[in-house]
């Protein structure tokens, strides 16, 4: 297919283009951009190419062997004029053979935008843009359809093709067109606040409106997420949850075979489980999966998802001897375990370890503190206050140590009246459970049990110990 037919980028190709509004002027100066490298790709250039190609295989085709895109300060700086970085807007077009004049009056009966506004553009360096935005180009090209991803392909590169026909060329229905622009701008920018969960919740935002207003956007989402922004990791960060929902999408969910970095044994460990959901939780994406683990037993285990080393996640049949017997079993009676089944853990007891035993645990808060900070809070589902009395029985019935139960109801005699007790299922040893403990210091005092209350103890006096020199 080549779309020199197409010598003139029509303003309702744009448009199908952005699926946004075109008066936008940050919208249409990517629909241009679209529109210029699918002439590109579609062209004897493009083919030359190969019929698949990477991001990079188009980069190094497309752009001068200078050229650096990790860093705007690079592209800004960047001397060599011929590449294609340096080109304009008016000079893309012109390669083009198209009739700027045309154009320009074919644009301004669709949407009212000045001639200043327009020179402005066609000034601009369209291709000046680092890598994770022209990557983006290239996912926003196969959502309107107008290239393939390849699956089933080894390594973290994500593979394209060219389609048998342009449809987006046709005239097709904006999916937002029955939002006002001020209800996309706003999807969009919540969608935003979100992309670090999803790969795909930055497109899904493109699909309403690329014009995000800074100044009147006023609900913030600030998460603590150790991946830095457009980093290296992310990028292999998104590529792995790309693939894990491509598994989950194609409706045959089968094993994996994960190469992981556990940070406990300080050592890569190969792990052959049934991926089910990815949350985020405690600065971290995690992928809940069932099998083998690192610690070499057959268990649920949350795999950190930049902590796994796998080139790309390699899919394995149900008969291959490294899947897990017992997960074969599951998978033969028709058992798999499913994101509910995380969820309903989660909701059983406190922690991120759902697959960690559960235990009861006694907490005091001091009536002051526990009024101003504690009261009418959602630590948990199962994170409820109790009397008086039933702190004594429980603390009773929990402790089988006749010393350690006379010491704890001895503390708890001692305690003023007026304080508030709450009881909450837990997970034992649970990392975020004693964050959170630890977190709170003095304010909150642990009861139950007795293992975690000495664990807390004895690590405050290490601290001490280490302010006290």
């Amino acid at each position: 297919m080549n779309l020199n037919c197409h010598s003139l980028p029509h303003p309702q190709h744009l448009q199908n283009l952005a699926k946004g509004s075109l008066d936008q002027i940050q919208n249409l100066t990517r629909a241009l951009r679209l529109w210029v490298l699918l002439r590109w790709l579609y062209s004897d250039n493009g083919y030359a190419i190969g019929d698949n190609f990477t991001y990079h295989e188009w980069r190094q085709a497309f752009f001068s062997t200078t050229h650096k895109d990790e860093k705007q300060e690079d592209i800004q700086n960047h001397q060599d004029i011929h590449c294609a970085c340096n080109k304009t807007t008016k000079q893309c077009l012109t390669d083009l053979e198209v009739n700027l004049d045309e154009w320009r009056n074919a644009l301004q009966k669709q949407i009212p935008i000045a001639d200043s506004d327009i020179d402005k553009l066609l000034e601009e360096r369209l291709f000046a843009q680092v890598r994770k935005s022209l990557q983006s180009d290239f996912d926003l090209l196969v959502s309107r359809k107008c290239l393939k991803q390849l699956e089933n392909v080894t390594g973290r590169s994500k593979h394209f093709c060219r389609v048998e026909e342009l449809k987006i060329f046709a005239t097709s229905e904006n999916t937002a067109s029955n939002l006002t622009q001020t209800k996309q701008a706003y999807i969009a920018g919540a969608l935003g606040m979100f992309s670090f969960l999803d790969p795909r919740y930055p497109l899904l935002a493109e699909e309403f409106s690329e014009d995000i207003d800074e100044n009147n956007h006023r609900v913030f989402l600030y998460v603590d997420y150790v991946v830095p922004e457009s980093s290296p990791i992310q990028d292999a960060v998104d590529d792995i949850q790309s693939q894990l929902q491509e598994i989950w999408d194609s409706g045959k969910i089968q094993p994996v075979l994960l190469s992981y970095y556990s940070a406990h044994q300080n050592k890569i460990k190969e792990c052959a489980a049934y991926p089910v959901c990815i949350y985020f939780m405690e600065h971290a994406k995690y992928l809940c999966a069932y099998g083998l683990t690192p610690k070499d037993d057959i268990n649920w285990y949350k795999y950190r998802l930049d902590r796994i080393k796998s080139p790309g996640i390699e899919t394995l049949e149900w008969e291959d001897p490294r899947v897990p017997q017992l997960l074969r079993d599951q998978h033969r009676q028709n058992k798999l375990y499913t994101p509910k089944t995380v969820n309903d853990k989660l909701k059983e007891a406190w922690g991120c370890d759902f697959y960690k035993p559960k235990s009861l645990m006694i907490l005091r808060f001091e009536q002051n503190f526990h009024d101003n900070y504690m009261r009418g809070i959602n630590v948990h589902e199962t994170f409820t206050p109790i009397e008086h009395q039933t702190v004594f029985e429980l603390i009773q019935q929990n402790t089988q140590d006749p010393e350690q139960q006379k010491n704890l109801l001895k503390t708890f005699k001692s305690r003023p009246s007026t304080d508030t007790y709450y009881r909450v299922d837990y997970r034992v040893t649970d990392y975020y459970v004693l964050r959170w403990l630890r977190a709170l210091g003095s304010k909150v005092e642990v009861l139950l049990p007795w293992d975690l209350r000495q664990q807390i103890a004895d690590e405050i006096q290490k601290t001490y110990n280490l302010y006290n020199n």
